[in-house]
């Protein structure tokens, strides 16, 4: 049996236990996986596990989140920059888009958020126009409710969007400014939580810091995430 071959065979026998030990847990970073292996499985070696780790997500036994973050699930609303609408989303969508009058802003989940912010509580958001914020409410009010609370609010012209089966949603620069905004959400959302998150968004494509700052600057947040931006760039 070849070593790489030996080395996941070993740690397939340890599944089990590693999912004992991390009982409750649906995301984990390599640090923590490997610290773990270490310990249980004395020949993953930090050399040892680049290749572990390939043969882990193959076998999907384990799926990639973000660089550095795993999970043992994949994920059910896709990535950052490829979100995925869930039906029971979209029928929310359509009895809004059925019963005002006015055409509505957009749609979100903190789910999109959960690689970078994961103490956000679960919430989905429409974006109507400000005419229309209690008529929103009224048909939400005797609407069956999808599986994550839902939170109305004033949509923000100019702001910036992308179409999922047809509907807007908010980019990923958009959601960030916005949860920071949100009183339901700011117990995850301190300077640490965001300038964290940033220190991840700004080394993938298609994360757009200008686009970030136009937008929070709509808001009257530029100063803030300018001053993020700084901490999440300069070395400690």
């Amino acid at each position: 049996m070849k070593p790489a071959t030996a080395q996941v065979d070993r740690v397939l026998r340890a599944w089990p236990q590693l999912r004992g030990y991390f009982r409750g847990r649906q995301q984990l970073s390599e640090a923590e996986l490997l610290a773990f292996f270490q310990a249980s499985v004395p020949e993953v070696t930090a050399d040892a596990w680049p290749q572990v780790r390939q043969g882990l997500l193959r076998s999907q036994l384990l799926h990639e989140v973000i660089p550095g973050l795993l999970s043992f699930e994949p994920s059910s609303t896709g990535d950052l920059l490829k979100p995925v609408l869930l039906p029971e989303w979209l029928a929310v969508w359509q009895q809004l888009q059925a019963a005002l009058a006015l055409p509505l802003g957009c749609l979100w989940s903190t789910r999109w958020l959960h690689p970078v912010l994961p103490h956000l509580p679960a919430l989905l958001v429409v974006e109507v126009r400000w005419a229309e914020l209690n008529q929103a409410g009224r048909v939400l009010a005797v609407s069956s409710p999808p599986p994550d609370p839902v939170v109305v609010r004033a949509w923000q012209a100019l702001s910036p969007v992308r179409r999922v089966r047809g509907v807007p949603t908010a980019r990923l620069e958009k959601m960030l400014v916005d949860a920071a905004l949100m009183p339901e959400l700011a117990p995850a959302t301190s300077d640490a939580a965001l300038a964290a998150a940033l220190s991840v968004l700004l080394a993938r494509q298609g994360f757009n810091q200008s686009m970030l700052l136009q937008y929070a600057a709509r808001c009257g947040a530029e100063a803030r995430w300018k001053a993020l931006l700084h901490v999440a760039t300069v070395p400690d």
